[in-house]
């Protein structure tokens, strides 16, 4: 079975589509949480978005565990 993780699931928002705002508006995690809303209902979003803006990745093939808002947040 294969997954393709490439979005927040909760929100229908794209990592694709996040990351790049994230970068755009220089936010972090938890400012784009509160902008958009992912990240502020299941959580499972978080890690993958935290990983797509260290990396770029936007889809992703395997889980990663699960993180919180207060988990360590840097500035993008």
């Amino acid at each position: 079975m294969t997954i393709n993780i490439d979005r927040c699931y909760c929100e229908q928002k794209t990592f694709a589509y996040l990351i790049e705002l994230a970068r755009r508006e220089k936010l972090n995690v938890r400012d784009l949480a509160g902008r958009e809303g992912c990240g502020t209902h299941c959580g499972w979003c978080i890690a993958y978005l935290r990983r797509g803006l260290r990396t770029g990745e936007t889809a992703f093939d395997y889980l990663l565990p699960k993180e919180g808002l207060d988990s360590e947040d840097a500035a993008v």
